[in-house]
């Protein structure tokens, strides 16, 4: 289903809404691993195929494939974080963003084989100190990879957050 641009950025604020709310005043390695499973579960519960990633500093805390997920789902984990690190903001936010542009990744001086214009990365940011990692899933739709993740911080959080889906 192709958004029009009312709907782009009716997203985008939910999106905006979500990253503010989902901010960490700490955050451990035993952290990481318990959202990655958290994240698990939030998509064998929803069902489907997906790969799961847990990655702080560089160091990747989680990583489990949940059902059958493609072999390129690697890639677009990698491609989801880059865009999350490169931008500090979550993927499907960066889509949304660059889409209401008309710009291309290519513009912003990124290529394709390296960034993804997808939903499922999701920055790990600490207050005072910002992005320190990401969490991503890749397999389902790129608004359910997204809300998943969501989903599973919002939990480690003890927040209400909007979905994108709705």
């Amino acid at each position: 289903m192709e958004l029009d641009n009312t709907d782009r950025r009716r997203m985008l604020e939910r999106i905006q809404a979500q990253e503010e709310l989902l901010q960490f005043e700490t955050f451990t390695f035993a952290d990481g691993w318990q959202l990655g499973l958290t994240i698990r579960e939030q998509v064998l519960a929803h069902g489907g195929d997906a790969a799961v990633d847990v990655t702080v500093g560089g160091v990747q805390l989680f990583r489990c494939a949940v059902g059958n997920p493609a072999p390129n789902n690697s890639r677009w984990i990698r491609r989801k974080q880059n865009t999350v690190l490169e931008q500090g903001k979550s993927s499907l936010r960066v889509a949304q963003e660059m889409a209401l542009s008309g710009r291309t990744l290519e513009e912003f001086g990124l290529t394709a084989s390296e960034f993804a214009l997808s939903g499922g990365g999701f920055p790990i940011r600490v207050r005072g100190m910002g992005v320190i990692g990401v969490a991503t899933v890749s397999g389902l739709p790129q608004t359910h990879d997204h809300q998943m993740v969501v989903n599973a911080m919002a939990a480690a959080l003890h927040r209400d957050v909007p979905d994108v889906r709705e």
